[in-house]
Formats: C-alpha cells, sequence, structure tokens
C-alpha cells in the first residue's frame, strides 16, 4: 500500500484521518448516523479492523527492536565493560574520556572520577616520561605502540602495566582519540625478576665454583712448595748446632712458611674443604668472648652494637672459622663507615628459614628448610651498588685499594664448609647487612668424646720400611729424609700404579705406608682401596692439604690408620707414624704446619 502524503510532502497517517472521521461521526445525532448507508458503515468498520491489525503488527516489530537492543547493550557490557583488560579512551590532550568496567576496578576507582582526569595522573612519576615517548610514537607512526610502565591504584599503591595504544579519529574529525588497553603485568614481571635472579645466582654459583676450583689447584700446588720449604728449615734446624747464628735465620724462613700455609688455609676454606674441627657451640658465648678483640679492631669512629637474643640452640662448628669469619665481616664494615663514622650491628638470633627465602642467598646450596642461627652484621656506611655486590667474593677484590688477601671470600667458603648460607643486602649509601645461616645442631642427650693419647717422646725412632707415595719428586725427597731421620728405610713411589706394584712386590717388608690423598691416573682414595684389597691389614696414613674431616669422611670405616695435614713439620710426622706403630689410631692427631702449628 503506498503511503498518503500532504501538499507540503509530509506523510499521511491513516490511522489519525480514520480516527477522525470516526470522532465526527459519534458527535453527531443518532438520527444522522441513521441516514449513512449500510455499506458505508461497513466500509468504515472494515478499514477500522485493517487498521487495528497493523496497529498489532507495528507494535510486535516495536517490541522485537526493543528486545534487539537490549540485547545489544549486554553484548555491548560484557565485550567492552567486563573485558578481560581495562580499555580507556583518551583525548589527544592526554585526558581520559571512556573508561570500562575492567580499568575502574584496576585503578580502583569511581567511573565518574576516571573521567575528564589526566592520564598520567595514575602513573608512577619516575614512568611517565615512558608514556609521554610512548604518545609521541604514536602520532608519528600512525601505528599501534605497546609499553610497559608503573601505574597507581587507589592508595598510591603501584602496580605493573602493558598498556598497547592505536590512534582513532573523534566524532568531530579535528582531533584524534587514543583507544588503549591496560593489562595488570605484575605477576609476569615478578616471575621475570625472580628468573633473572636466579640466571644471576646461576652464573654467580659457576663462577664461584670455578675461583673455587682455581684457588684448590693453586692450594695444593702451593701446599707441596711450602711442605718442601718447611720440611728442608725443619732437617736443617736439627743438624745446626744450638749457638749457631744461622738457627735464627732458619727460624724465619719456618715462620714465614708456617704464616704462607695459613694463607693456604684461607684459599682452602674458601673452596670449602678448609681444616676443620666440628664441635657444639654456642654463638652468642663465642661472640661474646671476641667483643675486646672486635672493638679493637674497627675505626675509632664506629660504634659497635651487640644485640643477642637469649636461649639460642647451639650450631656444629669449628670455632676458629666462626671466629674468622666475624673478624671478616666486621672488618669489611668497618672499612665500609670509614673515617665519617658510623654504627656496626651485631645480631644473633634463630629463624625458621622457608626455602624461598634460602634460594635468595649467595651460596645456593639448596639447603633444606628448617631452623637455623643467624648471624648478622649490619653496618651505616656507604653502601654497595649491583656491580660491587657481584664481585664481593672475588678473591683479592677490595674498593679501597690494591686487594690484600681472601676476607670475604674466604668467610662465604667457611660458611661453605658448615653447610650454611649467607645473605647481602646492600645499596649505595643506605649501608650493608651480611646475614650468615648456621643450622641449628640437634640435641643429643649425651656426647661422648674420646680423648687420644699417646707418645709425647721428641726422641721417638723406629723401625722397618715405610713406602712413601707422593706424585710431588721435591715432597718425596724432604719426606723420605724426614723418614729416615726416624729410623726407617724408605721405598718412594710417584703415583699409585707404582705404590701397588711395589707393594705386592716388597709388601712382606713394608711397616706402613704415608700416601698423598691428590695425586694423577689414581688418587689416594683409589690406591688406598688397592692396598686393602691386598692386604687387609695395611696400615696407612694419609696425607693431604684438604680438611681432614673432607678426606677421612670418604674412608670412613675402611681401617684407615691416620692422617697428617699438610705441611708437615718432623715432629708432626714424628707423633703420626709413632701412633700408628704403637696401635693407637691417629687420625685427628698429625696436624699440620699451619698458621698456629
Amino acid at each position: 500500500m503506498k503511503q498518503k502524503s500532504t501538499p507540503d510532502g509530509e506523510p499521511v497517517n491513516p490511522l489519525s484521518g480514520l480516527r477522525g472521521r470516526a470522532e465526527k461521526m459519534l458527535r453527531k445525532q443518532p438520527a444522522e448516523l441513521d441516514k449513512m448507508a449500510p455499506e458505508e458503515i461497513k466500509h468504515l468498520f472494515h478499514e477500522l479492523q485493517v487498521h487495528q491489525i497493523e496497529l498489532e503488527v507495528q507494535n510486535d516489530e516495536m517490541c522485537r527492536l526493543q528486545q534487539e537492543i537490549l540485547v545489544s547493550r549486554e553484548k555491548y557490557f560484557d565485550l567492552y565493560d567486563l573485558a578481560p583488560v581495562g580499555y580507556l579512551t583518551i583525548s589527544e590532550k592526554g585526558l581520559i574520556v571512556e573508561a570500562n568496567l575492567t580499568a575502574v576496578n584496576l585503578l580502583g576507582l569511581e567511573r565518574d572520577y576516571l573521567i575528564s582526569k589526566p592520564v598520567t595522573r595514575f602513573i608512577v612519576k619516575e614512568d611517565q616520561d615512558l608514556y609521554y615517548l610512548h604518545r609521541k610514537q604514536l602520532l608519528e607512526t600512525q601505528a599501534p605502540q605497546v609499553c610497559e610502565l608503573r601505574m597507581l591504584r587507589k592508595g598510591g599503591a603501584p602496580f605493573w602495566a602493558r598498556i598497547e595504544a592505536m590512534v582513532a579519529q573523534s566524532s568531530n574529525d579535528d582531533a584524534p582519540l587514543f583507544w588503549t588497553t591496560v593489562s595488570d603485568i605484575t605477576e609476569r614481571k615478578r616471575a621475570e625478576e625472580e628468573r633473572l635472579e636466579m640466571v644471576q645466582g646461576l652464573q654467580q654459583t659457576q663462577k664461584l665454583e670455578s675461583l673455587g676450583l682455581l684457588a684448590g689447584g693453586v692450594a695444593h700446588d702451593f701446599n707441596n712448595l711450602l711442605m718442601a720449604i718447611l720440611g728442608h728449615a725443619d732437617l736443617a734446624m736439627q743438624e745446626v748446632p744450638p749457638m749457631s747464628p744461622v738457627r735464627e735465620r732458619i727460624q724465619e724462613i719456618i715462620q714465614a712458611s708456617r704464616r704462607a700455609a695459613g694463607l693456604c688455609l684461607q684459599m682452602l676454606a674458601y673452596v670449602g674443604k678448609g681444616q676443620s674441627e666440628l664441635k657444639r657451640v654456642e654463638l652468642p658465648a663465642l661472640v661474646e668472648e671476641m667483643t675486646h678483640l672486635l672493638k679493637t679492631s674497627i675505626s675509632k669512629k664506629a660504634i659497635l652494637n651487640l644485640n643477642f637474643e637469649q636461649g639460642l640452640p647451639p650450631i656444629q662448628a669449628d670455632a676458629n672459622q666462626i671466629r674468622q669469619i666475624v673478624m671478616n665481616l666486621i672488618i669489611n664494615a668497618s672499612e665500609a663507615i670509614g673515617e665519617r663514622g658510623g654504627v656496626i650491628t651485631v645480631s644473633i638470633g634463630a629463624r625458621e628459614s622457608d626455602l624461598e627465602y634460602l634460594r635468595k642467598t649467595c651460596l645456593k646450596n639448596d639447603l633444606p628448610a628448617g631452623l637455623y642461627v643467624y648471624l648478622e652484621v649490619s653496618d651505616t656506611g656507604c653502601g654497595m651498588d649491583e656491580e660491587t655486590q657481584q664481585r664481593i667474593f672475588v678473591p683479592f677484590f677490595t674498593t679501597k685499594f690494591t686487594g690484600r688477601g681472601l676476607g670475604l671470600a674466604a668467610a662465604l667458603g667457611m660458611v661453605r664448609t658448615h653447610n650454611g648460607a649467607l645473605r647481602l643486602q646492600s645499596a649505595p649509601g643506605k649501608g650493608t647487612t651480611f646475614t650468615v645461616l648456621f643450622p641449628a645442631a640437634l640435641p643429643v642427650r649425651e656426647e661422648v668424646r674420646a680423648e687420644t693419647t699417646g707418645t709425647s717422646a721428641a726422641a721417638w725412632t723406629g723401625s722397618g720400611t715405610v713406602l712413601l707415595v707422593d706424585d710431588e719428586a721435591t715432597v718425596r725427597d724432604v719426606v723420605r729424609t724426614m723418614i729416615e731421620h726416624l729410623g726407617f728405610s724408605v721405598l718412594t713411589a710417584a703415583d699409585g700404579r707404582q705404590a701397588l706394584d711395589l707393594y705386592r712386590e716388597r709388601g712382606g717388608e713394608i711397616t706402613l705406608v704415608v700416601l698423598d690423598m691428590t695425586m694423577p691416573h689414581m688418587d689416594g682414595v683409589e690406591t688406598f682401596g688397592e692396598l686393602r684389597r691386598i692386604n687387609p691389614e695395611a696400615r696407612v696414613i694419609l696425607s693431604s692439604g684438604y680438611s681432614e674431616e673432607d678426606v677421612v669422611s670418604q674412608l670412613a670405616g675402611k681401617g684407615l690408620s691416620g692422617f697428617i695435614h699438610k705441611p708437615y713439620t718432623l715432629e708432626n710426622l714424628r707423633a703420626a707414624i709413632s701412633l700408628v706403630i704403637s696401635g693407637v689410631k691417629s687420625t685427628g692427631a698429625g696436624r699440620g704446619g699451619g698458621a698456629n702449628a
């Protein structure tokens, strides 16, 4: 049906015309209505029915359109307001024009508050330059841009956000708009930081292990040289007349050798194989005994504070090494304070340490979670940047002047020896804190200590044949002379294979074997095992520059007769051999000529 229109071109509503005619008829007198022809009334009634149907159809269409609008609004709400990322529409001037519900929740603010506010108000001040650069690149390239920065929630709490934006024209076609998505990537950033820490920790561990291998190799060779120097000097002292002026010079050589042996022990401690004697130690009491020494060791402008908890469990430790750790950390703190003055605080306590905390330490020893006694040394000194922290445990490294020693590197090795952990916290201008963790010793009902006694006669001599096994010719030469000085004849072998051949051939006349631990082709442990297979009663003294505990633990329960630590003197060797010959186990009695020998 073609719709009628007025002379002005306006559409004519048929329903309104029909209604007008009907109302006009109703106003007429009944008599006039009677004059209408039946056909006319019937036609009018028909038209009313038709238009009623049309109205019902239009009403149904309007209801359908209204329902579609409602569905569209719901879809819009789901797709825009409830999107998994925040949507912001930002004007060219940087003002927020629109924001979806996700963005509102991310920022923790009301939508009305966000509208017309500068977006930079919700960006961490230090990261605002990143946003300005991001917007500049958007306008210059007209291509989508991505940046990561820190935004602020209600109350000023920062979170990491990924911003991705594109340029769109506004409705008035003059000023561009920025359609921007905002995603919370705080967890991803945290995971990346943890992964980076793990990588850096692994690199640091690998570096320390490489340095450890180097230090261990140097210490081994250095010990052999010292063995030759100290041994020959000791033998010369036995032959020089008491009143000879040469004795004083020889004594100086011996003392210098012992000091060098002390440095060698520090290198071995750095590797974690230093000589140690573990006992149950009360850490607060041990440090309390050192108070006077600590106060005299620090700068006169530094104040020393002690903060010890009471009732702490003991630790299984070598007291001398613990003293060395404390001293090294205190001296480092004093040097960090320098002449400016400051405070050094030594704290001792206990804490339950979980795996996450232990993974943040410098050693990464895969230590078990549990109760640890901690020693914490903090200072108010200059602090360290990240680069310095990465090098602080490198031997001979210092920020003051030419490196003087192993210092913190040795302390790290000693901590490793005690199955402990060390954590460093520092920042430039904010001081430094070293936290050393020692596993708390398990409670025991009773400690049984066996005292080893043996002959103390300095003139003791023996008889028989000793098989001396060492890969260093200079060591074989000086030790052979020592053993001969004690009344024995000596057979020498340069390695384990040669020693086994000699023992198979002349084992019946060999009284005991002095066996070096570290040799090529076949080391001391392997050689010892083969000697015991040949003769289960073979008496063997193992010799090494490494820790007695580290060496002897490999042969526990296998019949090792004794141990002697390199470098050693004639008297050390006499004591070790005499105990074996007399039938007393000499492990622990044959200490070498170290710094305190």
